[in-house]
């Protein structure tokens, strides 16, 4: 059951890569390559449950804040098109 979900969550951002790729603005592809990273982020930590290996878990987390980080950083400079205001 968890292999096919995360079997599922690449198969999803196999076809977000769509919108990266296509995307008519910036912002669309902003968003396709977050989601592509929170698909990421589960396969990885389904995968870490399913083995039950502890340090996946741990890189997943770590990995989600990063993603969060990366998509304040990009919303403030393409709000105010400058990082440091």
């Amino acid at each position: 059951m968890i292999i096919s979900l995360a079997i599922f969550f690449v198969s999803l951002s196999l076809l977000v890569l769509i919108r990266a790729v296509k995307g008519p603005t910036i912002t669309d592809r902003l968003i396709a390559a977050d989601t592509i990273g929170i698909f990421l982020t589960i396969v990885i930590l389904l995968i870490g449950v399913h083995y039950d290996i502890n340090l996946l878990i741990d890189i997943s987390l770590g990995y989600a804040i990063l993603l969060f980080i990366d998509m304040l950083i990009f919303s403030k400079y393409f709000e105010h098109k400058e990082l440091y205001k």
